[in-house]
């Protein structure tokens, strides 16, 4: 018998399970005897045990480093759209910037002065809202030149806004280089890569010889290439000589 425990108190042992809970080894009333699970209370039953415990906490664990990874990834997704931007100023994604906002304006003396070999310049009728067009030859090389069409415009709003359209009439793996297709039909056949047919005779001459072009301020140059990466690092070989 315990003494020292008046008779209308109930007592409980308890002791460590596994390091979260403890477990209920028995209860006495006063002036009773120790006796293993003598009585439980109600609510013993609702009480987690140890591994339920630490379940529960290796489930907020995982929840917490879910919503860590996904605020990283939200960080650096809003880094690479911030620096993909293209909200009025260059775009690039190769040697040169395919549309470069600069507020400068270009002549066909910029180019002259660069070196550029003028070979002619062509009417402007059926290209609206262009001043002048001009067509020669520029090369690192001077033995390797490559062609070139130049459009200008009054300003790089006009040149984005009505020469883009035609510009990628002429361009790339689409073009159609067909005089009743085409609308600014004006040194058509310059813009032509003839193509021979394995013989000594000239083939198909309907591949477009500019495959790319570049916006640069109030003008639009069209760079020889067969294809895009080609005719974008001409462009660039170009602009990196015009002052």
């Amino acid at each position: 018998m315990l003494t020292g425990i008046p008779a209308d108190r109930f007592v409980c042992a308890y002791i460590r399970s596994d390091r979260m809970t403890t477990e209920l080894r028995g209860c006495i009333f006063g002036g009773s005897t120790v006796s293993r699970n003598f009585m439980t209370p109600k609510w013993w039953a609702r009480m987690p045990t140890g591994s339920q415990v630490m379940k529960k906490a290796n489930s907020g664990k995982a929840r917490l480093l879910i919503l860590l990874l996904a605020v990283t990834a939200l960080s650096v997704a809003t880094v690479a759209c911030g620096s993909d931007s293209s909200g009025g100023g260059s775009s690039s994604d190769g040697p040169i910037a395919k549309i470069d906002a600069t507020e400068r304006i270009y002549t066909i003396q910029d180019f002259i002065d660069a070196g550029f070999k003028k070979s002619k310049t062509y009417d402007v009728e059926g290209l609206p809202e262009a001043l002048e067009v001009l067509y020669g030859f520029y090369g690192v090389d001077p033995y390797n030149r490559q062609e070139y069409e130049v459009r200008f415009y009054p300003s790089h709003a006009e040149a984005i806004a009505t020469g883009i359209d035609y510009a990628d009439e002429v361009t790339g793996p689409d073009a159609v280089l067909l005089k009743d297709v085409q609308r600014y039909k004006e040194g058509l056949r310059e813009r032509r890569l003839c193509t021979g047919n394995g013989g000594h005779h000239v083939g198909k001459c309907d591949l477009p010889k500019y495959f790319d072009y570049v916006v640069v301020g109030n003008m639009i140059l069209l760079c020889q290439g067969k294809d895009s990466s080609i005719s974008l690092q001409n462009c660039a070989d170009m602009m990196a000589v015009v002052q």
